[in-house]
């Protein structure tokens, strides 16, 4: 265990070491959730309700994506396909260490930081805007909302790392993941609520694991469900995790057979 905080504690230090990398990053979430924000804003100066939604429900949908961006979507596992592609990965196979738990942890230092910070920006522009915005005062919802989002940061390890085991198999892993993280975004509802899509649409996107990854939280937040709607979300994201879990594992074990850690 304490290999493992070690990690957290290295990590931590290595965004303190490269802070103008982590400033131009945070701006960039800023940039982005002002886009919306204001684009949402001018919608609903025209309609006090869009798409079954109040102003409120929905200036507090976007701003939250502030806080949900840096606990499920800050990852380190775009390492995981670099370590594959110059054969950094020899030195933790022969390692006491756990290449995933590993992973985890450097995952957590990113989160720690990024949600940190988010909650600082989440706050200041709560000042600065004044936006109409929910605050959940249901201890019920509260709880299901923060299990929700760690369930959610578990699932987006997962699908990240899956997507860097692509390393195995190719050089080429900074494209596939920047199309990735593009289609992600869009289909987790990082710009807005999933069910303003036609229901035929938003049935399928229900089956998807990204669903869960953001609009999942924020609608038990907003408070805008039903019993049905919270039980079938968790069973369907823990599903999608303990399927993905055994997934990971399977590519892992063919892609160690096909390593040849090149430049080692």
């Amino acid at each position: 265990m304490k290999k493992y905080l070690m990690v957290i504690n290295n990590g931590l230090q290595e965004y303190f070491t490269y802070r103008l990398n982590f400033v131009l990053w945070r701006v960039r979430v800023i940039v982005a959730i002002l886009i919306s924000y204001f684009l949402w804003n001018a919608v609903y100066s025209q309609s006090n309700q869009v798409f079954g939604y109040g102003q409120s429900q929905m200036m507090t949908y976007i701003l939250l994506t502030i806080f949900i961006n840096g606990i499920v979507f800050s990852t380190q596992t775009f390492r995981v396909a670099e370590e594959i592609n110059y054969g950094i990965l020899s030195r933790y196979l022969i390692r006491p260490l756990n290449y995933f738990v590993y992973n985890l942890s450097r995952d957590f230092a990113d989160k720690l930081i990024n949600t940190s910070f988010s909650v600082i920006e989440f706050l200041l522009l709560v000042f600065l805007l004044k936006p109409p915005i929910i605050f959940q005062t249901n201890p019920l919802w509260i709880l299901l909302f923060v299990q929700s989002v760690i369930f959610a940061a578990i699932l987006y390890f997962e699908i990240s790392l899956l997507i860097s085991f692509i390393g195995f198999w190719s050089n080429e892993t900074w494209a596939p993941r920047f199309l990735f993280f593009i289609l992600v975004s869009f289909l987790a509802g990082n710009y807005f609520p999933l069910d303003i899509f036609p229901p035929p649409i938003y049935k399928i996107l229900e089956l998807l694991p990204f669903t869960y990854l953001l609009f999942y939280p924020l609608k038990i937040y907003i408070g805008q469900v039903s019993s049905i709607f919270i039980i079938k979300g968790f069973l369907s994201v823990i599903f999608w995790i303990i399927a993905l879990y055994f997934i990971l594992r399977l590519f892992w074990r063919k892609g160690l057979k096909v390593y040849t850690a090149e430049g080692q």
